[in-house]
């Protein structure tokens, strides 16, 4: 049997069938799962092969009780070295800013042919955002504007689409990163990648906003329990693209997992109209995996394939 501890959120495991997936490795892997509370020195009577964690709200928040949270998992991790952790707290500082993480991914990102992470400018206020936008050679209208900030506050994850300087009177929560609005075929294409397991699976994104419409075209605010307003929803009539080719997407997936140093992502990539390029527009750790049927098996093995790894490796070093 090997045992596995875990910590993260109830809703983060409600939306993940976490029960079922307790069961799951029991019955088909040999792996039992151990809830750790990290809310006080974490205490266990198993030793743990492996830890899995999803905490990264700890990461971003600088209140006493998140604190505390990071500061019992770390101590556990430094104190049992040969735990795998899943999921490394140092690796995952770079999910804090999303400028950051295009800054990490784009030179890998960028090796791959015909694919790009969009070009960006951040601006700490309305008068800099408009500034810098007339100014700029590749950021123009329509823009998505997305705080510089990924996570710690719902206000993180209300985006905007602007389709003129008047629609940046809207923008509330400074700095922003913003990036140009492509046309994309009315389609995204959410990857998850779970260990050596990746999934492309295309849905319908938002709308084309044709240039003769940005003096009309506002601004639409998108985010976490809000529905997409009317004048950005896409036209379901249009059929989506095809999936990505297998090639196309390993290679995304092996950038991603190597310029990050993390193996459990949702990415969201688009395929520009005017060029066919493809752009990686978000990346983030531990997704949903909405969608993915072989989430519960691809999570299990890459579990029992880390775990191996480092036995293997600690055999070799003996």
């Amino acid at each position: 049997m090997l045992n596995v501890g875990y910590c993260m959120s109830q809703s983060k495991q409600k939306r993940l069938g976490w029960p079922k997936f307790i069961d799951y490795c029991k019955e088909n892997h040999s792996i039992i799962l151990h809830e750790l509370d990290i809310t006080q020195p974490i205490k266990l009577e198993v030793k743990l092969d492996a830890i899995l964690q999803k905490i990264t709200d700890e990461l971003f928040k600088e209140d006493e009780l998140s604190k505390k949270k990071l500061s019992n998992f770390l101590n556990y991790v430094n104190e049992n070295p040969e735990t795998v952790v899943i999921g490394d707290i140092e690796k995952l500082k770079v999910f804090r800013s999303r400028l950051e993480i295009n800054e990490t991914i784009k030179p890998k990102v960028e090796e791959i042919e015909n694919a790009f992470v969009p070009p960006s400018i951040v601006a700490s206020s309305c008068t800099e955002a408009e500034e810098l936008i007339s100014k700029d050679e590749f950021v123009n209208y329509p823009v998505i504007c997305k705080p510089v900030s990924a996570g710690g506050s719902s206000k993180t994850h209300e985006i905007y689409i602007i389709g003129n300087k008047e629609g940046l009177n809207e923008l509330n929560y400074f700095p922003y990163l913003i990036t140009p609005y492509y046309s994309h075929f009315q389609t995204i294409y959410k990857i998850f990648i779970n260990g050596d397991s990746y999934v492309s699976v295309p849905r319908y994104s938002l709308r084309n906003i044709d240039s003769n419409e940005l003096d009309g075209f506002k601004t639409a605010k998108l985010g976490k329990g809000i529905q997409i307003p009317e004048n950005i929803k896409p036209n379901k009539e249009i059929p989506l693209q095809e999936n990505l080719k297998s090639k196309q997407l390993n290679a995304i997936c092996e950038k991603l997992k190597t310029s990050l140093g993390v193996e459990i992502l949702g990415v969201d990539v688009i395929r520009c109209e005017k060029d066919q390029r493809l752009s990686v527009i978000d990346v983030n750790y531990f997704p949903g995996f909405i969608g993915v049927q072989s989430f519960y098996r691809d999570l299990a093995s890459h579990l029992k394939k880390k775990i191996q790894n480092k036995n293997l490796s600690k055999t070799i070093k003996n």
